[in-house]
């Protein structure tokens, strides 16, 4: 049984075109990452970091809430939505739980969402 290449069955092969074109979309796709990466590293370059039983963390904050996230989590944040494990510190307890975060080109933070079932990105800033 031959093996399924996604082309119909009377071609052989991509056009010069459009290998260019998929070449020039793959390229794109790599900067954009990349820039993203870099903005992100250049935005967490002068925070405060925490260290809390051996581990590194930043702390992230809105107006009514704050949050420890793992620096190694944010240092390798791309131009994906990524499920994290937030800790919240509080006077009885400290609490885990779990969201979703992005980062935002447009305001240069990062977006998160404390709700799986709904869910609604709020900006966050990280502690300087």
């Amino acid at each position: 049984m031959a093996e399924s290449t996604g082309l119909p069955q009377d071609r052989k092969g991509y056009s010069a075109a459009e290998k260019r074109r998929i070449l020039q979309e793959l390229d794109e796709e790599r900067r954009r990452a990349q820039r993203t990466g870099e903005e992100i590293r250049r935005y967490l370059s002068d925070k405060k970091t925490y260290n809390y039983h051996g581990d590194l963390y930043y702390k992230v904050s809105d107006y009514k809430q704050s949050f420890y996230i793992l620096k190694s989590v944010l240092d390798t944040m791309g131009n994906t939505i990524q499920e994290i494990e937030l800790e919240r510190s509080g006077y009885t307890t400290n609490r885990k739980i779990k969201g979703f975060i992005k980062w935002d080109n447009m305001r240069g933070s990062f977006l998160i969402s404390t709700s799986k079932v709904r869910v609604y990105y709020k900006p966050f800033e990280v502690e300087v």
